[in-house]
């Protein structure tokens, strides 16, 4: 009798843990499916900015890195004030573009090297729904990843530099590969996945040096979890030396470099361009409102299709949106996704559904909040009037911020507004990258 129970009970949980893997492979497969779609759409849309005119809106330096599209990017580097500039401060996506340049060259024959580079700026931002999505299945019910990852992949921050060729989404998929590669290790930490943290922090490094502010995110994740527990700290110490290892690269590789791009203050050294655009920079409180409306709102939802706020095609300056949040009503859509984002912090916050806690997020919530707002104060520091170049790159973090509570909250409806938010913030985002 006891070994008929003990057999009984080795085939319930062996058919339990086969259920577990099948509902793991199932969720890699829809995971991967989202992003070969997200990988289409931003292709496409390339294609689409490319057509009319749209590459350069929000100070994109694209111009700056068609250059990798020509062949010979090292060959170049020396006689190239465009190559030269983006190697001295993002070697990560210059790297990156020579390997896949070089991967694709078969394809040339069929399709122009202009458009296979974008294709792969369009995979990069695909990669970075792909890991969004398992990022919001470690934070909240799975049912709800999708939409939400629908909802990251639409915002428009995202979606335009992950159709354009610019640094800005390496950055932004590098510190979102982090979180969701931090949200699995805080509950299951291992030595090959700490090791596997840090690889991502090293290159995000190398390809802005301030993408080292998500470091912020485990030590306060572990002050809140472990308090003052010092050996808590040691991993975290160690991992983040990666910042100072890559700032010494990028400074041993601007040393070693005497092109045209060091000649200028802007293309120096890494100092040398903060000194150069704090000087430069208006601190007044209309530039601080039109900072926060970029950078909390604009990121998320284009405003109107018409960005070409001050364009300036002789500086290949392609526009940005007035800073006036009142322009989302002049649009039903648009007002849609005003309306459901308001409906999705309410539900998180009002008192008739909120959570009466976040029990083990609270240090992720707090972690997100605490990289949100530092590289929010750096950017309106350095360069407010540019923000929308840097925007993306803190937009799961915004996210998540809301989603959390949202998610725990008593609202009945969740995955329902999810997914009308999703679809309206689609539609309002495609109607400023198409133009119309």
């Amino acid at each position: 009798m006891t070994k008929t129970l003990a057999v009984a009970a080795a085939g319930g949980a062996s058919e339990g843990q086969g259920r577990a893997h099948a509902r793991v492979a199932g969720l890699q497969l829809q995971f991967a499916l989202i992003a070969v779609v997200a990988f289409g759409l931003y292709w496409l849309s390339s294609f689409l900015l490319e057509a009319r005119g749209g590459t350069t809106h929000f100070a994109a330096d694209t111009w700056f890195y068609t250059e990798l599209a020509k062949g010979d990017i090292f060959g170049r580097l020396a006689d190239n004030y465009h190559l030269d500039r983006v190697f001295r401060f993002h070697p990560t996506t210059v790297l990156l573009a020579a390997g896949w340049m070089k991967l694709v060259e078969p394809l040339t024959g069929l399709i122009s090297p202009l458009h296979l580079l974008k294709a792969m700026f369009a995979l990069v931002g695909a990669i970075g729904v792909w890991a969004a999505l398992w990022a919001f299945a470690a934070a909240v019910p799975q049912r709800l990843a999708v939409p939400l990852g629908a909802i990251y992949g639409s915002s428009l921050s995202v979606w335009y530099f992950s159709s354009i060729e610019e640094s800005k989404i390496v950055t932004t998929t590098l510190i979102v590969l982090y979180f969701a590669a931090y949200l699995r290790l805080r509950t299951n930490w291992t030595l090959p996945r700490a090791a596997l943290l840090t690889g991502i922090l090293l290159v995000a490094c190398l390809n802005e040096i301030v993408a080292g502010f998500v470091v912020i995110v485990p030590v306060v994740d572990t002050l809140v979890r472990r308090g003052l527990d010092l050996r808590a700290y040691r991993w975290i110490a160690a991992h983040a030396l990666a910042g100072p290892v890559a700032l010494a690269i990028l400074e041993l590789i601007m040393r070693a470099r005497a092109g045209a791009a060091a000649a200028h203050a802007e293309g120096a050294n890494h100092f040398s361009m903060l000194i150069y655009y704090i000087t430069q920079n208006d601190y007044s409180p209309a530039a601080l409102y039109t900072f926060a409306v970029r950078w909390l709102f604009f990121s998320i939802a284009a405003p109107s299709p018409n960005g070409s706020y001050y364009a300036n095609p002789s500086i290949n300056y392609g526009g940005e949106f007035e800073g006036v949040l009142v322009t989302y009503l002049t649009s039903p859509v648009s007002a849609g996704v005003v309306v459901l984002f308001g409906l999705v912090l309410w539900a998180g916050l009002a008192p008739r559904w909120r959570a009466a806690g976040l029990g083990d997020l609270t240090g992720v919530m707090l972690g997100m909040a605490a990289f949100a707002v530092v590289r929010g104060v750096f950017f309106l520091g350095f360069i407010p009037d540019e923000c929308m170049l840097f925007s993306s790159s803190v937009t799961l973090a915004h996210l998540l911020l809301i989603a959390i509570p949202f998610a725990a909250s008593g609202f009945p409806w969740k995955g329902s507004v999810l997914a009308g938010l999703a679809a309206l913030l689609f539609v309002t985002n495609a109607s400023f990258i198409v133009g119309q």
